[in-house]
Parts: C-alpha cells; structure tokens; sequence
C-alpha cells in the first residue's frame, strides 16, 4: 500500500498509457493475424474456386446454320463425357478436369466432325461451335427404333426406298415400288387390292405388318388388316418408305409382329412449289375371263402444292384421283393336288366358272392438308388432315366382296417435335359397306360387311443421353377405338395403354439395344409382353454385324373375338354321291363365331445379320432368320380343335342341318364315303409354327445417274411344331407355303435430264389355303416380272414426260390362286412442277 500510495500521479498516468498500447497492440496484432487468415482463406477459396473443372459449351447446326438437336458430343480427354444437343442445338459438357480433348459430333445422315486439341483450363469454359456436313449417300431411318439411326446402326433389318426410286419406277400402286424388296412378299388379287407380308405367305388379308403415314397407325383395328388404297398420299410427296423386316412390337406395340411399312412424306419446306401430275395408259385383257376383249384403260392425275409462308409457317394442299378397269378373271379348274405339308390332303378341282361373278374395277379420289408451324426455341408443330376412297373387290377366306362406292378413309393429326420431345394425337375413321359376290346367308341374300370405326390416339415419347453411355428412348401411347360391324354386332369398343422403353449401351464399336414395352389391351386379360434384345458390333465404320432376339405380338381383333354369322358355304350335289336325289342341291349352313377368351398370338424372332460398304459405292446386306409363332389365331376347319374346345364341327344324323329333307341316316352314309357336312367354325389359337429363311442383297453405284441393284431371299416350307397329339395343332394341309425363292435384279437411271429404271422380280410356285373351300387352294406357278420406264426432263427439270410398262413381256400372272390374271400394263406420265 505505502509503495502504491507513494507513486506520484504523472507517473501512474505514464504506467496505464503503456499497458493500455500495449494491449492494443496485442489486439492489433490479433487482429491483423486474423485479417491476414481471413485473406488467406479468401485467397484460397478464390483460387480454389478459379481452379476447378471446365466446361465446354457450343451450338450444333448445318451448313445453312440450322440448329441440329440430338447430335451426341464426345470429349475424350482427362475426363470422358458425351451430352445431347438440345431443341436449339445448344449442348453443354461441364465438370471436365483440365488438359487437352478431342472432341467428336455426331448425328444420323451427318459426316461426323472431329476436333483435335481442344484445350480446357482450370475453371475455364470454353465455346465451341459445331458445323455437321450432310453425308450424301448415307440414308437415315426412323422406323427400327422411333428415333433417327443409320441403317448400318439398327437393330433390326431395314430397307428403304427412296424418291429417286420412286420418280422413276415402273409402278401404279405403293405395292409393285415395294415388290423388290428383299424378304417381303407383294401380292396384287384385284385393280384396286394388294396384301404384302414380311418372311410369311402374303394371305388375302395380312394381319401381322402394320403400316404408318409419317409414323401414324393405318392398321385397321376391327378386323387387323391394312387398306393400301385408303391412303391419302400423292405418290410424287413421298420421301421415302420404310420396310423393317422382322418384329417391332418393342417400340410400335402389339401387331407389329411381323413388320412394319413406314411411308414418310416430304414436308411443305422440302417441296415447295405447284406440281402435276396426269398419267394414263391400258393393259391387256387376252386372259381369262375377258380373252379376245379389248384394252383395258386405267390412269390417274394428282396435284399438290407447298409454299412456305414466312420463317414460322409453311403448308402443303394435295388432291389426287386414280381408276382402274378390272383385271381378268381366271377360268377353268384348280388343278388338283396335295398339299405340300400334308401330302395325304388333296386339294383343287374347284371351278372358276362355277362362281364367276362380275368383276369391278375401281375409283379412288383422295385429299390431303399439312401445315407446319416453327416455333421459336427449335420446336416444330405439325397440324394435318386427309381422306381417301375407294371400291372395288376384296378378297376373304370367305369369298370376295364388293366395297361399295363411298367407303372412305378419314384422319386429322397433331404433332410436335421438340428435340429429344415429341407428343402426336391422331383420330383414325373407316367406313364401309362391302357384300359378299358369292357368299349367302340362310335368308339367300348376300352376306355383307358394314364398318364404322374410329380410333384415337395419343402417343408421348423422349429421348436422352444418360451417364454418357446410355441413349434412352420411351415414351406412352394411348389408343380407343369404336366399332360398328355387321358381321360382330356385339363387338365393344376397345381400349390400348402401352409404353415401351429401350436403352442403346453405347460401348465404343459395340451398341447394345435392349428393350421392353408393355401393353395391356382391355380385350386381354394379361399384359402383353414385347422384348427386344440386340448386339451390333461395328469392327470398322461402314460394317456392322447384327444378334437380334424380339418377342413380338398380335392381338384379336373385333372380328376375332365378336365375329357371329351365319352362312352358306355352299351346296352340297347330292345327286353326284347317289343318282337316286338327281341334280337337287341343298344349303349347308355354316355358324361362324368369335371368342372372347382368345389370347395374343405370339412371335419370337432370332436374326443374324450384316451390313456393310465397300469402297465406299457397294452395299451389302444378309439376315438369316427364325421365327417361331404360337396361339396362332384362325378359324380353321379344324375338327380336334373344335371338340378339345366342346363343339360339334360336322353335322350328324343325331344333329342334321336346319331344314334337312333326307333321312339322317343320309349323313352316316356320307360320312363313311368321308365326306361331311360342316356345323360350327369358331375362332381359336391354335399351336406352334416356325418359318425360316435368309436375305441378301447388294446395291452398286455405277456414276453419279447409274445404279444397279440385286438380292434373293429364302423362305424354308413352314412348319408346325406342335406335338401330333396336340388338338391345336395347325393343320398341315391349311397352312400356305410362300414362294421358296424370289430373286429382283434391275438398273436405274437418275440423272439431271434423263431418268428411268429398269427391273426383274421373280417369285417360285406358292401354295395357297385360304380361298373359298378345299377345292379353291392349290398351287400358283413361278413368274418372272419385267418392268421397265425411261422419262426425259425439260424446261430445266420444270417437265417430265415418261413412259412406264409393267410386266413387259405380257406373262399371264396369277399371284394368288383365287385373284385376278395380271397382263401388260403401259401408260404414260406427263409431270410438271414450278
């Protein structure tokens, strides 16, 4: 205390201003340690920051600097990635470690663009425009997969025809421009009616090949079949057409089993300007029915016209209007004989004269309107609607029948497509009346087949590039359809829900596409499996080789579960087992009926196939084949499956024909000579059948107007594989066999002034079982069919004038043993555009 009290104040003053700046300094200097770590840690986290992974980021568009969507980018560097560009071409690839790239684009129907020493720095982003060339000679496709692929890349086997063929074929309906494909069987029964089917016998009415405008469905749900002639397409707007040979119901849903056709049309910005068309000729009628006639006349003229009204708005108007005089009828007999699975059924014997009718030709106006809309961002709207009529005669198991004039086909259709999005809505209408020419109800007047159907749809799908490997595609559809049948007046309405999902593993030469889609029918009980696997290995870039494995279906349609008639099949001439009954004829009534429980017919496929460019001019292409079908749906005269199924298929003295005027003891004995009275036909899945076979094809460009073409295919005689023992087992003797081998060759012309084609398609015998009774199949002999064309350009290219000839060398050509005698046909083509 004395010590304390003894400071003088001056001094205590001088003490505590020490220890005062001495703790300030102390705080100073703390502080400014802290400001100094602060800074640090700023400067770290900044450098930290400006250090980190770049980015390369760009614009994808054509030489006219179009933005071109879904092109994958590669960057191969320290760090591997790929990205899709978007609607506007924009692509971004982030996260890339810094260092040197190369990077590659690519697109279908596009020179792929490689860049070299691409340098990414540390937090930098780097812009990088992208220009892609269009690749001349390579064709893209949208069918295989319902995304754009090369055709080396699908997974499956495709053949297009594209419009320089098609200006300068020899052909008057969409079926002889797809005659020459590989592997598909094109036959013509009638002026207004053909039916084709992919690695099958083509049967009157194909019901497994489905068929698409600009990817629409034309399939026809009620009765599962495609009216070629109800298409409101100007030949001179198609782009280009579609053919996948094999299943597509992974992506295209049930019914696409066999097949499928795609006819892609020209937008309005593809062909602007005002053309007509006007063509007309005659062909020979020295056959048949009509030998020692005169010329048949048939013709047509179709007009259309695109304009694109500024940079958002472009539309296309086409009308069009073709007829046809009938073809000749054959006369005489089926020649008998016995089927080649079944050698101990005979068949023919059956007249022609004895159900000769009388033959229509046909007429068939149609119409068609597209608009298209750009919007900004990429995204391309499409808003289209069409009909188209027709008659003429249609060819049944049951007999042909007349399609009234008036029968008509209807759609409208809404589409959008923006980049990796596309969303479509269309509503489908057919109406018809059509009478049977031969077949009678127990009434005696003509059985007849009065349709008024609708269907409705609404599909959505998308595709993008997952962890850089993955090119996912999926999407949803949703389809009802109506139904008004005279032949299943109690057919419903149906309803579809189906999506699919296919995942293309991208693994340098490898491309693996697996996929699934799942489709529930409210005519089924079960869900409807679709799978599809496949392995393309691409050694070098112009050679792909193809493992494929699908699983594919059909489902019944209106008339196989609701059909319910009853008809005369026929009289049966009593007088010709015993002269006691003389000439009397009596009507044997038929019940045909539907089935309610019938399941999905099934198809699994197997297929190795190749595709490949040599010297960049030679295409080559080889599929080998196996398909195995179950629950086949049909309603054959099949006696054990008819009883396994608990019904009578054969009348019986305990059970006589409604109005029988003979003792029933009559049936016994003619069912001891083997003959017997059929009672009921029902619809029902019957076993398993395999068909096999392999395709090859080569085409060679010659110069830049000449190219040449050739394949042949191979189909092995079906077979039933089903045990003996089984009830369903198909008939051996009811099965058709397609021609064994079939072989087209030709040349075609395409340069700046001249065009032309030149063609040979040959077909072996077929055997057919699907007309009218036993005594109606038999055996169709093997031809050969020339066609030829030659057209000069004028006016620079404004005018073209052509002369066509089909079956040049004048063959009497039956292509199907109940249809009509196809002769020599030559017209004129008179074509103008501005």
């Amino acid at each position: 205390m004395e010590r304390i009290a003894s400071h003088s104040p001056a001094r205590h003053r001088t003490i505590c201003t020490r220890g005062v700046s001495r703790l300030l300094c102390r705080i100073a200097g703390i502080g400014a340690l802290l400001l100094i770590l602060i800074c640090g840690l700023c400067t770290r986290a900044a450098s930290a920051q400006t250090a980190g992974p770049g980015q390369i980021e760009g614009t994808v568009t054509n030489a006219k600097g179009g933005a071109i969507a879904q092109a994958i980018i590669s960057v191969i560097g320290p760090t591997n990635r790929s990205e899709m560009s978007d609607a506007q071409g924009r692509y971004l690839i982030s996260g890339l470690a810094p260092g040197a790239y190369s990077i590659e684009v690519a697109r279908p129907g596009y020179v792929p663009n490689r860049l070299k020493s691409v340098e990414v720095k540390s937090g930098g982003s780097i812009e990088i425009p992208v220009v892609l060339v269009a690749a001349p000679n390579e064709t893209v496709i949208v069918t295989a997969s319902r995304i754009e692929a090369d055709l080396a890349s699908a997974p499956a086997a495709v053949s297009v025809v594209r419009a320089d063929q098609i200006a300068a074929a020899a052909s008057s309906n969409i079926g002889d421009l797809l005659r020459a494909v590989p592997g598909l069987n094109v036959v013509q029964t009638t002026a207004r009616e053909f039916n084709l089917a992919s690695r099958q016998a083509s049967p009157t009415l194909t019901n497994s090949q489905i068929a698409l405008v600009d990817g629409r469905s034309i399939y026809s749900d009620f009765y599962n079949v495609v009216f070629w002639d109800l298409i409101p397409v100007n030949t001179s707007d198609i782009k280009q057409i579609e053919v996948v040979r094999g299943p597509v119901s992974a992506v295209w849903g049930a019914n696409a089993a066999t097949g499928a056709v795609n006819i892609i049309t020209k937008t309005p910005r593809e062909a602007a300007g005002l053309s007509f068309t006007l063509s007309g000729g005659g062909f020979s009628r020295d056959a048949g029915s009509t030998a020692g006639s005169g010329v048949g006349g048939f013709g047509g003229a179709s007009v259309a016209f695109s304009q694109a009204v500024n940079d958002r708005w472009a539309y296309r108007i086409s009308t069009g209007y073709s007829f046809s005089d009938a073809f000749p009828r054959p006369t005489g007999t089926v020649a008998v004989a016995r089927s080649p699975i079944d050698s101990t059924m005979v068949v023919g014997g059956g007249s022609y004269d004895a159900v000769s009718y009388r033959n229509p030709g046909t007429r068939q106006p149609k119409f068609d309107l597209r608009v298209d809309q750009d919007l900004r961002g990429g995204a391309k709207i499409t808003y289209e609607g069409g009909f188209a009529a027709s008659q003429g005669i249609i060819h049944t198991i049951t007999g042909p029948f007349r399609l009234e004039p008036g029968s008509y086909a209807g759609y409208g259709r809404f589409s959008l497509d923006k980049g990796s999005l596309r969303l479509s809505a269309f509503a489908n209408y057919l109406n018809g009346e059509a009478p049977a020419l031969l077949t009678r109800n127990p009434e005696g007047n003509p059985l007849r087949i009065d349709f008024r159907t609708g269907s409705y749809d609404l599909t959505g799908g998308y595709t993008q590039l997952v962890a850089s490997r993955h090119l996912l595609n999926y999407g949803l559809n949703v389809r009802h359809s109506t139904f008004d049948i005279s032949l299943a007046p109690n057919a419903k309405g149906r309803t579809e829900v189906g999506g699919y999902f296919e995942d293309e593993i991208l693994l340098g030469k490898f491309r693996v596409p697996l996929g699934l889609r799942l489709d529930k029918f409210s005519n089924i009980s079960s869900v409807i499996f679709s799978p599809r696997m496949a392995l393309v290995f691409k050694p070098i870039g112009d050679h792909s080789v193809r493992f494929s494995f699908n699983r594919a279906n059909r489902s019944p349609s209106a008339i196989d579960n609701y059909v319910d008639i009853r008809l005369v099949g026929g009289y049966f001439p009593l007088g010709a087992i015993n002269p006691l009954f003389g000439n009397q004829m009596f009507p044997i009534v038929t019940h045909s009926f539907g089935n309610t429980q019938l399941k999905a017919e099934s198809l699994t496929a197997w297929e190795i196939g190749y595709a490949g460019t040599f010297a960049s001019h030679t295409n080559v292409g080889l599929a080998v084949y196996l398909n195995d079908s179950n629950h086949v749906i049909n309603n054959l005269m099949s006696p054990s499956a008819l009883i396994a199924a608990g019904l009578q298929p054969f009348y019986t003295s305990q059970n006589p024909p409604p109005g029988w005027p003979l003792p029933p003891s009559v049936l016994v004995l003619l069912a001891q000579q083997g003959i017997y009275l059929p009672a009921n036909v029902q619809m029902l899945n019957f076993g398993k059948l395999r068909n096999k076979g392999l395709e090859f094809s080569v085409t060679q460009p010659i110069n830049r107007m000449l190219g040449a073409f050739a394949n042949y295919s191979y189909q092995s005689v079906p077979e039933s594989r089903s045990p003996m023992s089984d009830p369903y087992r198909y008939p051996g003797g009811l099965l058709p066999v397609p021609p064994r081998n079939r072989v087209n060759a030709g040349i075609n012309l395409h340069g700046k002034r001249y065009l032309g084609d030149f063609s040979i398609n040959h077909a072996g015998k077929a055997y057919w079982a699907d007309a009218l009774d036993p005594t109606y199949y038999g055996y169709t002999g093997s031809y050969t069919m020339v066609n030829t064309s030659f057209g000069v350009r004028w006016a620079e290219g404004k005018v073209t004038t052509s002369v066509k000839a089909i079956n040049l060398l004048n063959d009497s050509i039956q292509q199907h043993i109940f249809g009509d005698i196809l002769k020599r046909r030559i017209f004129g083509e008179l074509q103008f555009g501005f």
